[in-house]
């Protein structure tokens, strides 16, 4: 597959009722330092693909639209203009005539007749300007707060701020472009719009570096190689994320939709690092406010990514991945805590500490063992030592000491009890793999906290009161209050760690299989009392009609292999096969609900694959459905896994057979070592149910049967 067959529309069509990806469309590197993508409007929606005026080229550090418009920290606005729309902020462009495309964002403006290209480069860009108008000019402005230092010559040099940095020194981006043409007058349009004309020129080449750290870096990033040398190398880097994974099949459409997928996988996290004179990683530390060796990395929800993003990378990215765990370690000596939600320093949002689970299964997996120590150190540091600012690590770990649980009066609290005992267990992978058996028994018997939450009266996870009692009044479809972005049954089962423990809890498998029936067969009903209003998650469960599975978040991803830990695999069969074909696509509204920095487009992926990373710090993946006809999977250690599908046809909704270079298995689950060191992984499909394919004495891991 090539880059240049990617539009970066997809997902982008979006209004605040209702997620379809709630994506930005983003030109530049993977895991860039800087994006580029055209403003449509000044919202936090500020692109929509069906707008045809936009507002300029803006070079972004967009996270989320959640963010807030002051959420693109550190960005510039930069709107060509010819004779016709000189003086305008806002102008008429044809979206027929212009490229979408990871490696290149190129407008036209018929008005003007006036194209304007870019090429995204590391640092920076180069902007190529054509029209059949001899008077062009940039106009300049800031979506958050910045300023034009120097305009005159052949240099325009700036700044953008950071702005609402709580508890850290700001990041401030230099800027610095190149102008092919002299600049001939400077002047304000508006407060905050500088319109910058050049002399006389039909054609004028911008060259554009950037850097966090000062003027002097920024110039090192300014390109000097030719518009097609530029091309050719950000299109070579791009190919290669993309063929790590190289898929064939009969249906185009679902082929376009796979590949989409894998470019959003590898937007986030974004580089908040660069290369000293020497080569060597350098970032500015936001709470000392000086320049330190060593990676680091931005723009990430560990609540969202930590289920699917991080588990992909430790399969196929083993140039990356070390260098963005470097980064969160330096993120926590910097910061003092383990982060949770970097944009650009922690800002702590979202319930749990769900970074446990990516440290967690890093170290399982063997991805940078040097750190493991420092991983560790960290992850006790958070469950040990309650943030005085209530913001970064648990920051109800006090409550949780004390209880075992966080009590009703805190927002959320059977996520965050939920989501504690998740990064409870976590620690005590991590403390079994460097050989400290106490400390994990300790911490493995904290795990079990979760049942304080279950209230076996109603079957549900429930909120409890400091008293001890459950909460009264409680509802399974009741939205908000003491759950995140869900309800009870959304919420009830994310115990991934410990699914046989909870089947305990439900009295048996039998019990445990009618309440995960009920969950899939049950409509998508809700209320909102817990939030006063419907959000976008509720109202995505509902049009999606997936009974209360919403496969639109992030909690919902591992919901239908639940059925695995019953001995009924086959039952999740045909509703992987569903969601992934009905909910998915390769336009503009290509989602289910909110992509969330590549953790919807993960998902995807593995459940394309065939098999799930059900409780990322275990190293087994469960079988799902596969998707596709054949892939080949580049893995990181140098050997290509081969999957194939036979019999893969619409109407084949169960998985007959699987076998590992030509042996068959029974097991529900494979390995990540199989997974490493397997050839060949091949699926057939059938027209029935095959109960005897998986053999139900052979469960996946859980905490309780282990």
């Amino acid at each position: 597959m090539d880059i240049s067959s990617i539009d970066t529309r997809h997902g982008t069509s979006n209004t605040y009722e209702l997620s379809r990806g709630n994506s930005f469309p983003f030109t530049g590197y993977p895991f860039g330092m800087n994006y580029f993508a055209i403003e449509t409007t000044d919202d936090n929606w500020w692109f929509h693909p069906e707008a045809a005026h936009y507002r300029g080229f803006r070079l972004t550090h967009q996270p989320t639209m959640w963010a807030g418009t002051k959420g693109d920290f550190a960005s510039v606005r930069m709107l060509p203009f010819a004779g016709r729309t000189k003086g305008l902020t806002d102008v008429p462009y044809a979206p027929h005539l212009s490229t979408f495309n990871p490696t290149k964002l190129s407008i036209m403006q018929k008005n003007d007749h006036l194209n304007t290209t870019l090429i995204p480069t590391e640092y920076g860009a180069l902007c190529h300007l054509r029209a059949a108008d001899s008077h062009m000019g940039l106009i300049i402005s800031f979506p958050t707060e910045g300023e034009i230092t120097k305009a005159e010559g052949n240099v325009i040099e700036g700044y953008s701020l950071q702005l609402n940095a709580e508890g850290t020194v700001p990041l401030k981006l230099r800027f610095i472009i190149r102008t092919s043409v002299p600049v001939a007058s400077v002047r304000e349009l508006d407060p905050g719009f500088l319109e910058i004309s050049f002399e006389d020129s039909t054609d004028i080449t911008l060259r554009l570096g950037t850097s966090f750290i000062s003027d002097e870096y920024a110039r090192m990033h300014i390109p000097s190689q030719t518009e097609t040398e530029l091309l050719e190398e950000v299109t070579a880097v791009w190919n290669a994320k993309l063929n790590k994974i190289e898929v064939q099949d009969n249906d185009s459409e679902r082929v376009a939709t796979f590949y989409h997928n894998m470019w959003r996988a590898f937007l986030y996290p974004m580089k908040l690092y660069e290369m000293d004179e020497s080569g060597m990683p350098v970032h500015y530390d936001m709470h000392a406010g000086i320049v330190r060796s060593g990676y680091l990395y931005t723009n990430n929800g560990f609540w969202d990514t930590a289920r699917t993003v991080y588990p992909l990378y430790s399969l196929i990215e083993g140039d990356e991945y070390p260098k963005i765990l470097e980064g969160f370690v330096n993120s926590y000596k910097e910061g003092g805590y383990m982060p949770k939600w970097l944009s650009p320093a922690d800002g702590g949002g979202m319930p749990g500490n769900l970074i446990d689970a990516v440290l967690a299964d890093a170290t399982i997996k063997s991805v940078t063992p040097a750190l493991e120590e420092t991983f560790l150190e960290g992850m006790l540091h958070s469950a040990t030592i309650q943030d005085p600012g209530n913001r970064l690590g648990r920051k109800f770990q006090n409550d949780y000491a004390e209880y075992g649980y966080i009590p009703a009066d805190v927002p959320e609290s059977v996520n965050n009890s939920l989501d504690y005992a998740y990064s409870d267990w976590a620690i005590s992978v991590v403390a079994e793999h460097l050989g400290k058996k106490e400390l994990a028994a300790e911490y493995r018997e904290k795990a079990l906290s979760y049942r304080n939450s279950f209230d076996k009266e109603v079957g549900f996870m429930v909120a409890k009161g400091r008293d001890g009692k459950f909460k009264s009044g409680f509802s399974p479809i009741s939205w908000g209050g003491d759950f995140t972005e869900g309800a009870s049954w959304q919420s009830t089962f994310q115990v991934p760690e410990d699914i046989q423990g909870l089947i305990e809890l439900y009295g048996g498998k039998s019990s445990f299989l009618k309440q995960i029936v009920q969950l899939a067969n049950s409509q998508p009903k809700y209320d909102v009392k817990g939030y006063g209003h419907i959000i976008h998650e509720a109202a995505e469960m509902e049009y999606n009609e997936f009974g209360q599975i919403n496969m639109g978040n992030q909690p919902s991803f591992h919901l239908p292999y639940l059925y695995a830990f019953v001995g009924k695999s086959y039952y999740m069969q045909p509703m992987i096969k569903q969601m992934m074909s009905r909910l998915f696509n390769a336009g503009w509204q290509g989602y289910p609900g909110d992509e969330d920095n590549g953790s919807m487009a993960s998902c995807y992926i593995f459940n394309s694959m065939g098999f799930y990373p059900f409780c990322p710090g275990t190293d087994q993946y469960l079988f799902g459905m596969p998707l596709y006809d054949r892939m080949l999977v580049h893995l990181k250690n140098g050997h290509v896994l081969e999957l194939t599908t036979t019999q893969n046809l619409p109407q084949y909704q169960f998985l007959d057979a699987v076998e590992l270079n030509g042996e068959v298995t029974h097991k529900p689950y494979i390995t990540h070592s199989e997974l490493m060191t397997t050839q060949h992984l091949d699926y057939t499909l059938g027209l029935v149910p095959n109960p005897e394919n998986f053999n139900e004495t052979i469960v996946p891991y859980s905490l309780t049967a282990h």
